[in-house]
């Protein structure tokens, strides 16, 4: 063998070390998970991950499971009345959907009203919808609602000042502006938490977690592409192995 073809062969040999360090010290991690959650995987139904069910913020954000804003809430009476993306919860519990950004609510005659811009909704104290009136039934958007000193209640809208002295079929001005409107406050923490169990709904199964993060799903649409870069690097460094094996083999044949 030539002194030129030695030396080649000795870059190349190096070159495939080389490579085949740095592929391995990079695509450790995404071996390791590929490996662990391979192991969990085969053994899903012995450990019964199909029925732990897993509600954790950051895994339901990464499911497009979490709200994209913090729920509002106001008082009413004894009431809570919540608000989360469309959805309407009185203490804890879901009673309406679909329903515009709460601007307040005011109780009044047994009754919860619940105010939006364009929509006025009326409710027994158990959640019962009695009656929804909409933007044609009120004297203009609402901007604020709350109680007046004669136990009526007042909405102020774009148009001006107005309470409902007949069960809310018809508007009669009023003299002034709300002193005492229907205000966001905070709520008590466990109803805070049911309202975002509800919109989380079950949470994620912990089998298909670990299937997702296996798959690489977990990350999105690029996820499967970053596995599949690990798989890859598996079976390059098993080729590049086999060839660094072989040349000391063929080295030591020599030697003898």
């Amino acid at each position: 063998m030539t002194r030129q073809k030695k030396n080649n062969n000795r870059i190349m040999q190096k070159t495939i070390r080389r490579w085949h360090r740095w592929v391995g010290y990079g695509s450790i991690f995404l071996v390791f998970i590929l490996s662990i959650t391979g192991l969990i995987l085969n053994r899903t139904e012995k450990l019964g991950l199909t029925q732990i069910t897993v509600k954790n913020s950051l895994v339901t954000s990464l499911y497009g499971m979490a709200p994209s804003e913090e729920p509002i809430f106001f008082k009413t009476g004894d009431h809570w009345l919540g608000w989360l993306e469309g959805r309407l919860y009185l203490n804890g519990n879901l009673i309406d959907q679909n329903l515009d950004r709460l601007i307040g609510a005011a109780f009044a005659d047994g009754l919860i009203l619940v105010a939006s811009k364009d929509s006025l909704t009326l409710f027994q104290q158990d959640g019962t919808l009695v009656e929804r009136l909409d933007s044609t039934s009120l004297p203009g958007s609402i901007t604020a609602i709350g109680p007046t000193g004669n136990g009526l209640v007042q909405i102020d809208t774009t148009d001006g000042y107005y309470i409902s002295p007949d069960d809310y079929m018809s508007w009669t001005p009023a003299p002034n502006r709300l002193t005492h409107s229907s205000k966001t406050q905070k709520a008590p923490g466990q109803i805070t938490e049911k309202i975002m169990l509800d919109f989380q709904g079950q949470g994620i199964s912990l089998s298909r977690l670990i299937l997702d993060i296996h798959s690489g799903h977990i990350l999105g649409s690029w996820g499967p592409y970053l596995m599949d870069l690990a798989a890859i690097s598996l079976i390059f460094l098993g080729l590049t192995g086999l060839m660094k094996h072989r040349r000391r083999d063929r080295d030591s044949q020599k030697r003898k």
